[in-house]
């Protein structure tokens, strides 16, 4: 099967899945160069991970047949990964396997993730995180008075859009005399194909999407291209950077990194300003407890969280889903509670994500104790015997 790509859509699949028996794999693999620089440190490193594998697989198993049904994937996992595994350019790999949810997902990762596999009823998705938030498209235009050339660049890869430049061959010769005569001329033209090329951006910008633009250009053309552009694209825009006459994709890479880093920390730092002000309105519209959170995230009520990789142990309903910080049954359906593999953190990522929810992962960490910072779209229901006050005022 060919690798795929991670994206917000995969993701959502993934959370999505949930198993009646635990015989769900979920496989990270580093290859980081820096990591395991060797082909011997790649397989010594694979051996442990199969090794762990096929002993989680039998501490795992329920039963005879459950059993039999990791062994068989664990097996297929060893096999792709000492024959079958072609890590050139990656930086990481994640495997999502399970012959109960008839899945096999190979996942190439765009940074490095430590090496782990985790077995249970539906697939583990913190490590993902780093990355997850990372996969933004952004349409790079290069624009000149001849020059329209779009790409898109999304999680280390680059796609050609499109290449609009102007053919102006045949007029080197006369070129004096042009600029001299028909210097108005000269300046609709290229009006007129900025205008094409800004009419090219929007269309691959579409409106509320979370696609991001920069455009390269010139100082002297900045200004009437900014003109040009589509509110939505305006809107959508990461920022402009000098043009040179060279300057392609291989280039334009490392600026367009850093824009998409800076847009990113202050997505973050906006949302935590929003989640300050409304914990501190006292209106149930945001919480820094796991209790809250897991509640919330279970009846789709999270609008966005901020995690930064700590949790809390968990339990969850094998039937429903629903997690709890306690173990015994679960209040809706009375099932015992199962441990929650990867805790709180698991469980309210999963639920934020099924429910279109936000999230946002924190690489400095959350000054907040428990590590969470959520915001709700409603508030939720107050228990019985709670009271109730508005703090609004």
């Amino acid at each position: 099967m060919r690798m795929r790509q991670l994206g917000l859509d995969l993701a959502k699949s993934l959370a999505a899945a949930r198993a009646e028996h635990p015989t769900v794999v979920s496989c990270y693999v580093e290859l980081d160069a820096s990591s395991v620089p060797t082909a011997t440190e790649l397989a010594s490193q694979v051996t442990s991970l199969v090794s762990a594998a096929r002993q989680a697989a039998e501490e795992a198993g329920e039963d005879h047949d459950v059993t039999a049904h990791l062994r068989a994937d664990v097996d297929r996992i060893a096999h792709f990964l000492a024959d079958g595994l072609d890590h050139s350019g990656a930086n990481g790999l994640a495997l999502f396997v399970s012959t109960e949810l008839e899945r096999w997902e190979e996942v190439v990762l765009p940074g490095p993730v430590a090496s782990a596999v985790h077995v249970g009823r539906t697939f583990v998705l913190a490590p993902l995180l780093a990355f997850l938030e990372r996969d933004r498209a952004v349409v790079v235009a290069a624009v000149g008075r001849d020059r329209g050339t779009l790409w898109r660049f999304r999680s280390g890869r680059v796609e050609e859009l499109a290449d609009l430049g102007r053919d102006r061959k045949g007029e080197h010769g006369q070129e004096r005399w042009w600029q001299a005569r028909h210097q108005r001329s000269r300046d609709r033209e290229a009006l007129d194909h900025m205008r094409r090329v800004a009419v090219a951006i929007a269309e691959h910008v579409a409106p509320g999407s979370r696609t991001l633009v920069v455009v390269a250009t010139t100082d002297e053309l900045r200004a009437a291209f900014e003109l040009l552009l589509e509110t939505h694209v305006r809107k959508a825009l990461l920022g402009f950077t000098h043009l040179e006459k060279p300057d392609g994709a291989h280039e334009l890479a490392p600026l367009v990194a850093h824009m998409l880093d800076t847009r990113l920390q202050d997505e973050r730092q906006e949302l935590l300003a929003r989640w300050r002000d409304e914990l501190g309105q006292g209106a149930g519209l945001a919480s820094e407890s796991w209790p809250e959170a897991l509640e919330a995230s279970w009846e789709g009520r999270v609008e966005g969280i901020l995690v930064d990789g700590r949790t809390a142990v968990a339990f969850e309903c094998p039937v429903c889903g629903r997690g709890y910080l306690r173990a015994g049954a679960c209040d809706l359906d009375g099932s015992t509670l199962v441990t929650a593999l990867g805790g709180a953190l698991e469980l309210v990522v999963r639920g934020t994500l099924l429910h279109d929810g936000e999230v946002r992962w924190a690489p400095d960490g959350i000054e907040q104790r428990a590590g969470i910072a959520a915001l709700f779209r409603y508030a939720g229901m107050p228990r019985r015997g709670t009271t109730v006050t508005d703090r609004r005022r």
